[in-house]
């Protein structure tokens, strides 16, 4: 197992001082700004004068060293180490396993931070895949992400579901000790971390899928694509078409009942799946969501090797979220932090 870096368009300093007007160009913008992309920066500085980009850097200046602050203390407080098998908690990069393989990344257009998490933990007995998506009017929600993959590489002999509870304690508790570090903290209006998960146990050839929230798993089988969706309902390609040119799902579709977090609810049900030779599983943060299925259909048509369909996924990803906001753009484009794991069944 192992973890290697990940390409993500950045601006830069020099991109910055091309862009905008020295009035408006200031120290570190790429730190704030460095997620977006050339055409959105103009876009939204075309709105303002000097005077209302500057508030505007203000305000985001203060939310990141606040959400910095805290993470910082978080992390000192779960004594976090480095992990080969999962990549979480502000990270981005490749996991590398014998048996499957992910990616996660900030993406462009959404966020400075990583949200997600991917975990692929191969046991002697079993396979299990996670994948995490912070809840994104958190504090910071990419701590959550963190905490439950870190569960489930310190705990192999627990449950899906005991991983989930014991998360739940363990964010609770972090919150309560960052309220008595920084009594501040309790102004936060909302809780200080949760995420969505959805966690994948292969043993030989039976799956369980424990799903909380929205984080999504896609299933092909002989040249059929379907989607797990949040009632434990398999909905194939025609289905999908449907969904996506309907307006009022578009706006909904990542409206979440559940997340690991102060308000979860343990009474979910698993579902089950038994796999096939070359089934191919794609457990994916609601990212993915930005491409049309039509399009993820039409990258396992293109590619066969797994690792060239890994990138593709990825790469057009970045590619449509990069033309967001932009004539032509569809209106299923979602800018959002992007991970994607792909597991062909042996």
């Amino acid at each position: 197992m192992r973890k290697t870096p990940i390409q993500i368009p950045t601006l830069s300093s020099e991109d910055f001082s091309k862009i905008l007007p020295p009035s408006m160009n200031y120290p570190s913008l790429s730190e704030l700004f460095g997620h977006y992309s050339q055409v959105y920066l103009k876009h939204i500085a075309s709105k303002m004068n000097s005077y209302t980009w500057f508030r505007f850097v203000e305000s985001e200046s203060k939310n990141l060293i606040f959400k910095r602050m805290a993470t910082r203390i978080l992390y000192r407080m779960m004594e976090r180490e480095p992990a080969d098998r999962y990549c979480a908690g502000n990270e981005n990069g490749y996991v590398i396993g014998e048996l499957a393989e992910g990616l996660t990344s900030r993406g462009v257009n959404y966020k400075s931070v990583n949200e997600d998490g991917i975990g692929i933990f191969e046991r002697e007995d079993e396979l299990l895949l996670v994948g995490c998506d912070g809840v994104g009017d958190c504090l910071v929600g990419e701590v959550a992400s963190f905490v439950i993959l870190s569960l489930f590489d310190r705990h192999p002999e627990k449950t899906i579901q005991e991983v989930f509870s014991e998360s739940v304690e363990v964010l609770l508790a972090l919150g309560e000790k960052l309220e008595v570090e920084v009594p501040e903290f309790a102004t936060f209006p909302n809780e200080i971390s949760q995420a969505a998960v959805t966690a994948v146990s292969i043993k030989n050839n039976r799956c369980e899928i424990g799903q909380v929230g929205d984080v999504l798993l896609y299933h092909l089988r002989d040249g059929e694509l379907r989607l797990l969706d949040q009632n434990r309902q398999w909905l194939d390609l025609e289905k999908l078409k449907k969904l996506f040119a309907d307006e009022q799902y578009l706006a909904q579709r990542h409206i979440i009942s559940n997340a690991i977090g102060r308000n979860y609810d343990p009474y979910w049900m698993p579902a089950f799946l038994t796999l096939k030779k070359d089934d191919v599983l794609v457990l994916a943060s609601d990212g993915l969501e930005t491409l049309h299925p039509n399009e993820i259909f039409e990258v396992f048509e293109e590619f066969d090797d797994d690792r060239e369909v890994l990138n593709a996924l990825y790469n057009r990803c970045i590619e449509a979220n990069l033309k967001w906001n932009t004539s032509g753009s569809p209106l299923y484009t979602k800018p959002d932090n992007i991970s994607i794991i792909l597991y062909r069944h042996k």
